[in-house]
């Protein structure tokens, strides 16, 4: 394989990755229209509307993605709630994964 090769290999993203984005993207769907990230979804919510369906799977991304800052349970701090939340943090990142892939 030439350096060209990995150097593109590199850059894809894992599946993990697109399953991340995808449970962001699904938390930005309701305040690009309202501009409030306070705006709270449901774990099974999630699950459908990402395309993920399995609710263990994306509470496990939600971890991940909470880890970073960019989600949030509702009540924050408490890891059991089925409710979960983008942050300010998150919106950019989704903003920028947006700007990205024009």
């Amino acid at each position: 394989m030439s350096n060209s090769d990995s150097e593109k290999k590199g850059k894809s993203l894992s599946d993990s990755h697109k399953n991340q984005l995808a449970v962001l993207k699904t938390l930005s769907a309701r305040v690009e229209s309202s501009k409030d990230n306070t705006k709270h979804y449901d774990i099974h919510e999630i699950a459908q509307m990402s395309g993920l369906k399995d609710e263990k799977e994306v509470q496990r991304y939600l971890y991940i993605l909470e880890g970073q800052k960019l989600v949030s349970p509702h009540p924050e701090g408490d890891f059991t709630s089925k409710y979960w939340q983008i942050t300010a943090d998150g919106i950019t990142v989704i903003d920028n994964s947006n700007k990205v892939s024009q």
